[in-house]
């Protein structure tokens, strides 16, 4: 007993030390070592947002006006990265950028590190109804997702050149770029947006107001394997297409060529080939670029990183004081490896915590007795080798491999019908309530599965007689007391962790998001939006524990067993992405494209699926049922999407109670 609680806690020690090791050091990246002042402003109500804008137009002795409707109430997220260069005496050029859907202001990491270590002021924020910032938002600012107030609040800092300020989105976020560019440059009280780049996810362009982009520098990214603009806009051979032509046209009529240039600068007296990291000294200049990634690739690729810097430069140049540095000199790869490690701490730290729990007093009674799981599965686990225990299992892997592979897209499609979005399940239908739905089926399928293939291999063992039959649920079977208890336990770690990722955000201004990949703090209340989202999404995990602790054999080591779960739970998403990506890089296009946005979240359920049986054969193993694993998964994965999940319909807000 001591031995066991000796190791958890070295176990526990150096999850704690990568946890915070890997932070800091994605921390010393995003500050450049030091160079740039990194803050996080968490929960921040509009009207302190506006009375920081009063404070900075007395301080830097301008005059912006805070547009916005003021609130007490309704709180905005933000991140402020403000290089070493840019002073009230050399004031810089600043950049606001807003991420796509389903998504945070940390998915922007790569460009906004590149950025500042370039010299420019940068401000990522959580847009309306994403991360911690309110839906409410989005109305008190002129339906710009918030980006109104992001805008006024860089003009106002005293570091900052007013008159040089751009923005950039991904996806969704160029919405708002381009709500915002309506907003500020059509009205009068400040100073114009001076540059725009549409980085992938171009319909944004079309929310246009006559009049709002003139004079301003104008960069359009249209992914080559883009799911989203390969459907609508025909990425795939953008560049001769209509609209592409077309835009130019806008500022150069007398362009006619079958094609457009990519990198070439063009205003109304041509096209220019302007050097990186010179400006661009035309009005109204427009460039295009195509670089070879997918939606998510705009933000976690160096071609997408680069043509952010590219774009920015040729807008504003370099700016004062700061050094040149090439676009394909990039460091946030650095960043995402630190938080890689970090995040695998994490993920450690959440099972030397429940090993620790074991030992308390509350908890100690659902530890098993390791000497009777040992016995148990001396006597009671199959061989492998016995073809009619594994063909069985194979084939039920099989069945449910093809099972995902076809429903994945039917399911997630109807799903978004019959799960609408409401007071109840406040998320997106689309992601939300499609995924959950295709989760709750898999589940019910998957254990009739288990059922019928215990029923198979009763029959084929029938002349056996030293075979006993095992009840596949048993793992599953347990009081309610013990119940209650592996609830809390799960509950009690998922708090814990959840502590440490509020103590890393006060810390070093970090939080583990890689590319989908989203473990953040979150607003207390999606706790109980979490609860609610359970009755879709636990039934998965549950079934998943259940068929993980039936995989074991006494020929097989731990570590295979588990594998074979983890595959099994990802290869048929993983065909099905194979057979969607390999049609879009031969073609242009994907086989489904209706379902474009499925595919780009998709991915990051691979992460769940491969990282869940790990942790319920871990936990599994030492109390001998299904239920603390099963749960600690939902509480993990189910904030994971719920945390960042959009909620953007007119009158539905997060409440405790969903009413």
């Amino acid at each position: 007993m001591l031995k066991e609680k000796k190791r958890a806690l070295i176990l526990f020690v150096i999850a704690l030390v990568l946890c915070f090791a890997g932070s800091l050091g994605a921390s010393l990246v995003q500050t450049g070592g030091g160079s740039i002042n990194v803050q996080n402003y968490n929960n921040k109500p509009l009207a302190q947002v506006a009375e920081t804008i009063a404070v900075n137009n007395i301080a830097g002795n301008k005059n912006i006006t805070a547009t916005f409707t003021s609130s007490t109430t309704e709180k905005m997220t933000y991140k402020v990265l403000v290089p070493k260069n840019a002073t009230p005496e050399n004031p810089a050029p600043a950049v606001v950028m807003m991420h796509g859907g389903l998504s945070n202001k940390d998915t922007t990491a790569p460009i906004y590190i590149e950025l500042a270590r370039r010299g420019f002021v940068v401000i990522a924020f959580d847009a309306m109804g994403h991360g911690k910032t309110d839906k409410g938002v989005d109305a008190l600012t002129h339906n710009t997702m918030g980006m109104e107030a992001m805008v006024e609040l860089a003009m106002s800092m005293p570091c900052v050149d007013e008159t040089q300020v751009g923005v950039t989105g991904h996806s969704w976020g160029n919405n708002g770029s381009a709500a915002v560019i309506n907003v500020i440059n059509l009205g009068e009280e400040n100073p114009k947006i001076k540059a725009w780049l549409c980085a992938q996810g171009t319909l944004g362009i079309y929310d246009l107001q006559p009049g709002a982009i003139d004079g301003v520098t104008f960069g359009l990214s249209v992914g080559k394997y883009d799911e989203i603009d390969a459907t609508y806009v025909g990425s795939y051979t953008f560049t001769s297409s209509p609209i592409a032509t077309g835009w130019i046209q806008e500022v150069y009529p007398a362009f006619d060529a079958a094609e457009v240039p990519t990198g070439i600068w063009f205003d109304a007296g041509g096209a220019h080939e302007v050097a990186e990291g010179t400006k661009f000294e035309g009005i109204g200049g427009r460039v295009l670029y195509p670089p070879a990634n997918t939606h998510p690739g705009a933000l976690f690729s160096k071609t997408g990183t680069a043509t952010n810097v590219n774009f920015f430069y040729g807008a504003f140049g370099v700016p004062g004081g700061a050094a040149y540095i090439p676009s394909e000199h990039q460091i946030w790869g650095w960043f995402t490896a630190f938080l890689a490690v970090g995040l695998a701490g994490w993920f450690v730290l959440a099972l030397a915590i429940f090993d620790l729990l074991l030992f308390t007093p509350m908890f100690k009674r659902l530890r098993g007795n390791q000497e009777a799981l040992i016995i148990s599965d001396q006597k009671g686990l199959p061989s492998f080798r016995n073809l009619k225990e594994s063909v069985p299992l194979i084939c039920m892997f099989i069945f449910l491999t093809v099972f995902s592979y076809l429903t994945m897209v039917p399911c997630t499609a109807a799903g978004s019908k019959l799960i609408p979005s409401s007071n109840f399940f406040p998320n997106a239908a689309h992601t939300s309530g499609a995924l959950g739905y295709w989760s709750f089926v898999t589940a019910l399928v998957s254990l009739l599965a288990i059922y019928i293939v215990s029923q198979i291999k009763m029959v084929l063992n029938r002349k056996d007689k030293s075979y006993h039959w095992k009840n596949p649920l048993d793992p599953a079977k347990l009081s309610a007391d013990k119940l209650v208890q592996s609830a809390l336990m799960a509950f009690t770690v998922f708090c814990a962790i959840h502590l440490v990722l509020w103590c890393i955000d006060a810390a070093f201004n970090v939080d583990f998001v890689i590319a989908t990949i989203d473990f953040t703090t979150f607003r207390p209340v999606k706790i109980f939006v979490m609860l609610r989202y359970l009755l879709l999404c636990a039934p998965f995990y549950i079934v998943n524990a259940i068929l993980n602790a039936n995989t074991r054999f006494k020929d097989l080591p731990e570590w295979a067993s588990t594998a074979i779960v983890c595959v099994g739970n990802v290869l048929g998403l993983g065909l099905l992405l194979f057979r969607e990506y390999s049609a879009l890089f031969a073609t242009g296009s994907l086989l489904t494209g209706e379902a474009c946005s499925t595919f780009t979240v998709v991915w990051s359920m691979l992460v769940p699926l491969t990282l869940s049986p790990i942790i319920a054969r871990y936990t599994y193993k030492r109390t001998g049922n299904v239920w603390v694993g099963a749960l600690l998964n939902s509480f993990i994965f189910i904030m994971m999407q719920v945390g960042t999940g959009q909620y953007m319909i007119e009158g539905i807000d997060i409440t405790m109670f969903g009413l």
